[in-house]
């Protein structure tokens, strides 16, 4: 693991957390949740529904957390290729689509039902000061760019999922990418995102009462930690601080979440899950990847190997929480 991210989490260790890597795990207990997060690129599930829905049934969820969803790939869309994901968990999928953020949306579905937040359920604009100093770093070009406008908002969202008697507090989120260095506007626009996030998150947890939370997305931090230490808190008692859930690929050892294959960037950890260690714990997880099946496992999932690489370059994130 790159020394950098170690050296964040345990500044952000909270608690200790066994994790063991699983492919095919029992389905979940009424004690738990099993949580999916995915920065698709834009609409895997229009190009590719079919590899979309095998993979997910071979994930079998109970809460899905997509991030860069494209406007384009809308809510009706991804209902009708939910349809067809079944399980044992519930035939059904509850879906709160965001609306901030252009064409990087992010979108929660959940087998329980949904409760809307009006803190996520607008588009969440960045703070004029840090709005001013990004477009005064841009490059002329850059601000022509329409896919790095600011005008569209934040890409985040949220919802609150009443799993049995307990309220779960979740959020996706897809933080501004790239940056040669720490000084780049990009990562500034970075940090400005992830403290809006947290003043957001901090705003429910004083509203309204949550048992736990759970802030899953693509992070990018491709220069600098401090956003993933922005966005662990503190919130207010008794959530305190998030930490990430430590998963690896089938291997036991490999971390990375964004493919870089076939680019001239290294591949790398971007994505990840963070959760209060006073509500939950993780039980099992993995990165989930088509290439580390075997042949009998593709098959028996009606998958290929090479299905997540035409889905996304970012691979999904399955996590197991157990309450405490």
């Amino acid at each position: 693991m790159n020394p950098t991210f170690r050296a964040a989490w345990i500044a952000l260790a909270f608690a200790a957390t066994l994790v063991f890597v699983f492919i095919d795990a029992p389905a979940t207990g009424a004690s738990g949740i099993r949580v999916l997060s995915w920065n698709i690129s834009s609409n895997a599930f229009v190009r590719q529904p079919a590899d979309f829905q095998a993979l997910l049934r071979w994930a079998d969820a109970d809460v899905l957390l997509l991030d860069e969803v494209r406007p384009v790939a809308d809510v009706e869309k991804l209902r009708k290729v939910l349809a067809d994901v079944q399980s044992e968990r519930g035939p059904g999928w509850n879906i709160d689509y965001g609306i901030s953020g252009g064409r990087q949306r992010g979108v929660i579905a959940s087998r329980a039902p949904l409760e809307s937040l009006p803190e996520f359920s607008t588009i969440i604009p960045y703070p004029d000061e840090a709005k001013a100093y990004i477009f005064e770093a841009m490059s002329a070009r850059e601000r022509a760019n329409s896919d790095l406008s600011m005008e569209h908002g934040i890409p985040v969202n949220g919802a609150v999922i009443l799993a049995g008697k307990r309220r779960l507090l979740v959020v996706v989120a897809d933080l501004q990418c790239c940056g040669e260095d720490r000084a780049s506007w990009q990562e500034y626009r970075r940090r400005a995102e992830s403290r809006e996030i947290r003043r957001l998150i901090t705003e429910v947890l004083q509203r309204t009462e949550v048992d736990a939370v759970i802030l899953a997305g693509d992070f990018n931090l491709v220069n600098s930690p401090f956003p993933l230490a922005l966005l662990a808190g503190p919130y207010p008692h008794p959530h305190r601080g998030l930490i990430p859930a430590e998963i690896y690929h089938a291997d036991g050892a490999t971390a990375w979440t964004w493919d870089g294959r076939g680019t001239p960037f290294p591949s790398g950890t971007l994505d990840y899950q963070l959760y209060g260690p006073n509500s939950l714990h993780v039980r099992k997880g993995t990165i989930l990847d088509t290439e580390d099946l075997a042949v009998e496992d593709l098959e028996r999932h009606g998958l290929e190997a090479e299905a997540s690489r035409r889905l996304s370059s970012h691979r999904p994130l399955l996590v197991e929480y157990g309450w405490n």
